[in-house]
């Protein structure tokens, strides 16, 4: 029984080289009723652009005079509208809410005027005309800003909450909190602000800084000393190499964690923000939403979800205001407050080969070079508040300045509605321009706006709408061969952690030489869908450029390219399509999976069993709580399901809702594994025992164990699991097919 041992008794780190980075992306779903009409597809749409019946799109807006100070008696008939250069009529104006009249009317009516003395209605359900979400980022800020930062808004709240006003707090840890709904009650804000404050923070930046101060010290040890390649003729030189290759490893040690710690601190904080700004959709009045944040560096995985935040704030015309709860620091950010329009900004011939390269499993160089610089923490605050019209106020102690600052522009903007004269909603930016029909003003206000459909929760780019129209075809004619695997594990009560993970042999893609580099590039776009159901619900995947040291490149041809990515889902039935391009070859693979996710009962049953040839130490404490883990090590899936007679065969899978014998308090469960091949067993069966429950994140058995294949022909192979509940006789039965190549 010794050649069967688990992962605690005996561990074999692979080779392979993970190239995607592993991220677990879910931008949470919230149901949301459209004040458009229904959508409908024309029967001869081929390219399968949504097209709808109308079109009603907001902007806020604010008018200066020559001397900067707002303009705020200005009337529907003042304004004109044109979208692509087509004019469009105007259907909807609120005045400012410093205007003193609380003017809010539709402008026109079946395209006339309002007739004079109309009344004006109100917002629904009697809503205040003024929608304030305050944000606090418990992901970033530290607890030594705590205090300044819960002084501003309790100022503000005190002395600028009016009448007109609706206040909500939220807070973002590990996800989202609603710690006061909407109110106008002052006293219960200013006590959820306390409480807030109270509590522990969560915050990862002094980690972060930790691990960027460790990274710079480690380059410049491995800058100054010998590169561990040398040749080595002394003690001493042995000595020194031995060193430089203990710091280098440490250093790529380093950077994994801090590509693990950025997808940690900013997944949250944009999905947060979209849901908000998604709940806030419907309804029709002025709607502001202000952060308190130190910033964050989103990875490249993470872009899509970037701009797809920024989307769903404008879709539901949302201006995003962002204060730097930091405070007052030295210094002004090196980067020019956006993120690099070129991945490679920053980047010269006298940055070090090793910031050049792609880590072994964290940060592409483009990460890398996002990470470098002063304040480049803040670039994507700076980029989220100005591409939703709002602004990132930073470098000050005085945080109910700052909120002043972002009262009085609150309080001068004007909405305007209307309905687009072009009903498609193919993804594409369209331009509009705003005028004024007075001299010497200056109008403010976003420059245009992505044509997303009204019940589309997750925004797609252009490119992404072009793929998905032609899915069918790509599906009918892949020319990317890929084995795709999604498994699913219980996590909290009626929700699942389910991995979704991919393989392509290297010889099906093309890598381009630069340099002392190969690069790979792919486009990997997989969407969610609920059953019987359009809407989008979330989006995977990315735009990934990879460059590969020879080293690397050696080790990746000799193996797989592996992606794996995970989802959080409550229980139902989701139809998910894949689509992964060789952007080099034009290769593209097209796939569709239906996933069922039962709920939760007290049945004894058992996950679908996972296959893999690779297992490696977890990297603490990034990896802490991972789905496919046991112990301290993780396995990495092999959707292929292709071994080598030298491997080892690893099986992995859960346990649930098994009895507890009453003598011991314990389950007892016996696992028996015999492969098959056609259909007459090769080794004798391998009988398992377990005993040790895990609580987290629900009570379940974990069975991980390993089978070597030494001997075993080649050809089309199973493995039948039993697992037996031997307290009340249960048994939970499958197969998992595989194959052995040479």
């Amino acid at each position: 029984m010794s050649d069967h041992n688990s992962f605690l008794n005996k561990r074999r780190t692979s080779l392979c080289l993970h190239l995607l980075v592993t991220s677990a992306i879910f931008l949470a779903a919230i149901p949301v009723q459209s004040q458009e009409k229904k959508e409908t597809r024309k029967s001869g749409d081929q390219d399968g652009v949504i097209k709808v019946n109308s079109n009603l799109v907001n902007f806020d807006v604010i008018v200066k005079d020559k001397k900067g100070r707002p303009v705020t008696d200005l009337k529907a008939e003042d304004f004109t509208i044109s979208e692509n250069g087509v004019r469009e009529n105007i259907e909807f104006f609120d005045s400012t809410l410093t205007s003193g009249n609380g003017t809010t009317q539709p402008a026109t009516v079946s395209g006339q005027p309002t007739a004079p003395g109309q009344p004006t209605p109100r917002p629904p359900n009697g809503l205040p005309r003024n929608i304030i979400a305050l944000v606090l980022d418990g992901q970033t800020t530290e607890g030594a800003n705590l205090k300044h930062v819960r002084d501003g808004i309790e100022k503000y709240i005190r002395e600028r909450i009016s009448d007109d006003d609706s206040v909500a707090l939220f807070s973002i840890s590990s996800g989202l909190q609603l710690l006061q709904p909407f109110t106008q009650d002052k006293a219960k804000l200013i006590s959820a602000v306390e409480k807030a404050y109270g509590s522990s923070s969560v915050s990862k930046t002094s980690e972060q800084r930790g691990i960027n101060e460790n990274i710079a010290a480690l380059r410049d040890q491995l800058a100054a000393g010998p590169t561990g390649t040398e040749s080595i003729t002394t003690s001493a030189g042995g000595s020194a190499a031995a060193q430089a290759l203990i710091a280098q490893h440490v250093l790529e040690q380093y950077i994994q964690l801090r590509a693990a710690l950025s997808v940690q601190q900013t997944r949250p904080v944009l999905a947060a923000l979209a849901a908000i700004c998604e709940g806030l959709r419907p309804i029709p009045v002025k709607k502001t939403l202000v952060m308190f944040s130190q910033g964050f560096v989103a990875p490249q995985a993470l872009d899509w979800q970037v701009q797809s935040t920024i989307d769903i704030a404008n879709r539901a015309n949302v201006a995003i205001y962002i204060i730097d709860s930091s405070g007052l620091t030295g210094g002004t950010p090196q980067s020019g407050a956006l993120v690099p329009s070129s991945a490679l900004a920053g980047i010269s011939a006298a940055t070090s080969m090793e910031s050049r390269r792609r880590a072994g499993a964290g940060e592409s160089v483009f990460d890398i070079t996002r990470q470098e610089g002063l304040d480049r923490q803040q670039d994507l605050l700076y980029r989220i508040s100005d591409d939703t019209g709002g602004h990132f106020i930073k470098n000050t102690n005085d945080i109910g300045g700052g909120m002043e600052r972002i009262d009085a522009e609150i309080r001068s903007r004007y909405t305007l509605a209307y309905r687009s004269t072009d009903p498609n909603f193919d993804g594409s930016f369209r331009k509009v321009k705003i005028e004024v029909r007075r001299s010497d003003t200056n109008v403010l206000a976003r420059p245009g706006y992505y044509a997303i459909p009204p019940t589309q929760i997750m925004p797609l780019s252009p490119e992404d709408q072009k793929l998905l129209g032609n899915f069918a075809a790509m599906q009918a004619h892949s020319t990317l061969p890929l084995s795709l695997q999604l498994n699913s594990f219980r996590s909290q009560p009626g929700y699942y952690i389910v991995p979704l993970s991919f393989e392509i042999p290297p010889g099906a893609v093309e890598f381009n030489r630069k340099g002392d580099t190969q690069r790979l590039q792919l486009d990997v776009l997989g969407v969610v869908r609920g059953e019987s159901e359009d809407k989008i619900l979330s989006r995977l995947g990315g735009h990934f450029d990879v460059g590969l040291t020879a080293k690397q490149y050696e080790s990746i041809l000799n193996d797989k390219i592996f992606y794996r990515q995970d989802m959080q889902l409550e229980a139902g039935t989701y139809t998910i399509d894949l689509i992964v391009k060789d952007r080099l070859s034009g290769k593209v693979a097209a796939r569709r999976e239906k996933l069922v996710l039962p709920a939760a009962d007290s049945e004894f049953s058992a996950t679908e069993a996972v296959l893999s040839r690779h297992v490696e130490p977890l990297r603490q404490p990034a990896d802490v709580g991972d789905v496919l883990s046991e112990g301290n090590v993780q396995i990495r899936p092999s959707p292929s399901r292709e071994f080598h007679a030298s491997d080892n065969l690893i099986i992995f899978f859960k346990l649930y809702n098994a009895a507890l014998a009453r003598e011991t308090g314990k389950p007892l469960v016996r696992v028996t594994v015999t492969l098959m091949k056609d259909g007459s067993p090769v080794i004798r069966p391998l009988d398992y025992q377990l005993t040790e429950p895990l609580a987290e994140p629900v009570p379940h058995l974990t069975f991980a164990k390993y089978i070597k294949l030494t001997g075993l022909p080649t050809g089309r192979y199973s493995a039948m699991v039993e697992a037996r509940d031997m307290v009340q006789q249960r048994v939970v039965k499958q197969e998992a097919f595989f194959v052995i190549t040479q």
